[in-house]
């Protein structure tokens, strides 16, 4: 009985022993598989990385301020129907017919048909024709339309529509003379100025009077004027200080025309702003600046003219002498200047890690992790822009074990950032 109880004991010991070989063999598996899984990244969610491109990203100044020209208004519509004889931004010369005042007549479309009548009249009669004109004088009204479609042609190229337009009555009548001189040397147009005339006798009878406006200097016509005109003294702008500046806009608040329009004496004019000093610091007079008004949605280079600074504000003077076609010239404007535009890689602000103090980002490349080096120019919202030509850095070099110094590259071209998904993330780590 003894020798079969030994034996059953023995075979237990035997089961117990093969149990405990399993289960170790098993945990060393375990933990093997854990340590792998771990070290791969197995426990983070799938990597997500971000190719890098080369990106612009401008720093923008946003502003408010104040539009000043050298304006002159025009006054003589009171009590009339005004028939203006010149577009917006047109050039007129000094003593030109600007517009005509018609008063006592309520039917607008007579009222019309006059001020037509009156263009049509003047222009006939401005073209020079009379009864002793020669054939050299139709070729040379033909060589003045070529000169005026070369000039028009070239100022459209430039983007310059203001002096188009301003050259294109010119244009008509020297369109005028020439077609008169081969026809009938000026008869056709003396019976279509009598037959005008009678026309215009006629319908003056419902009309109580009109009377010409002529400009008093010469300049950029507009019909519009906001009683604004001079209160920002145009020749003393580039020495304003900004108490100077709040107190006459305040004034702006006050102010009424019942002018009917203005005349801009130059084509150069201002937009003046106030800034904080900090806002100001790294803006260079002299230097050209994008300049983008809101109510045109159009971008203008303009050259800062002036900075001057007091209590802890800058006033900035920015002028130009562009008057593009279809700009708002509001006197109020907000506006964004275009401080500079910077170049480099956007990377998530997120992304960005320290390592032995220095900043990079954390790149895969193939199944490895490396740390790239990133000098961050600007940061803008949840970005960060890091410059394409930074250079690379030994990490741990400064201690007295070389065999952990790990040597980094700048950030490059089309590098994959690290930007989600991964833990514990260390330079030369392999991934799956």
């Amino acid at each position: 009985m003894q020798t079969g109880s030994n034996e059953n004991v023995e075979k237990q010991n035997t089961f117990v022993r093969v149990l405990l070989s399993v289960g170790r063999a098993l945990l060393i598996l375990g933990l093997l598989f854990y340590v792998l899984y771990h070290l791969t990244n197995g426990f983070s969610a799938d990597m997500k990385t971000e190719t890098m491109y080369i990106w612009n990203e401008e720093i923008l100044l946003n502003t408010d301020g104040v539009i000043v020209r050298d304006e002159t208004p025009v006054s003589g519509a009171s009590g009339g129907v005004v028939s203006y004889r010149f577009a917006n931004g047109q050039r007129v010369s000094k003593g030109a017919r600007i517009a005509m005042v018609y008063s006592g007549s309520k039917d607008a479309e007579t009222v019309a048909r006059v001020a037509e009548i009156d263009k049509i009249i003047e222009l006939l009669e401005t073209a020079d024709i009379d009864g002793d004109t020669q054939i050299s004088d139709g070729i040379s009204a033909g060589r003045e339309i070529e000169s005026r479609l070369a000039y028009i042609s070239e100022c459209m190229s430039r983007g310059d529509y203001a002096a188009a337009v301003a050259d294109k009555d010119l244009l008509v009548k020297a369109f005028v003379r020439r077609s008169t001189i081969i026809s009938d040397s000026g008869e056709d147009v003396k019976a279509q100025l009598a037959s005008l005339e009678a026309e215009r006798a006629s319908l003056a009878s419902s009309l109580g009077g009109s009377s010409a406006v002529n400009a008093a200097l010469s300049g950029y016509f507009y019909n519009h004027a906001d009683g604004g005109e001079g209160v920002f003294d145009y020749d003393s702008i580039d020495e304003l200080k900004p108490s100077e500046y709040y107190e006459l806009r305040s004034a702006l608040d006050n102010t009424d025309s019942d002018a009917m329009g203005k005349i801009v004496a130059l084509p150069k004019w201002y937009f003046i702003c106030p800034v904080s000093k900090e806002e100001s610091i790294g803006l260079e007079i002299g230097k050209k600046y994008t300049v983008e008004f809101g109510l045109s949605d159009m971008r203008i280079d303009m050259t800062l003219s002036s900075k001057n600074e007091e209590s802890g504000e800058v006033l900035l003077a920015f002028s130009s002498v562009e008057m593009p076609d279809g700009f708002d010239f509001e006197r109020i404007q907000r506006a964004s200047i275009v401080r500079e535009t910077v170049s480099g890689f956007r990377v998530p602000s997120s992304a960005l890690r320290m390592v032995d103090g220095t900043v990079g980002v954390y790149i895969r490349s193939g199944n490895t992790v490396k740390f790239r080096v990133a000098e961050v120019l600007y940061e803008s919202g949840a970005y960060s822009f890091v410059g394409p030509d930074t250079e690379a850095k030994t990490l741990y070099s400064a201690d007295t074990d070389e065999t952990n110094d790990i040597y980094c590259k700048g950030l490059s071209l089309y590098d994959n950032v690290i930007v989600g998904g991964a833990r514990e993330l260390s330079p030369d780590r392999i991934v799956n």
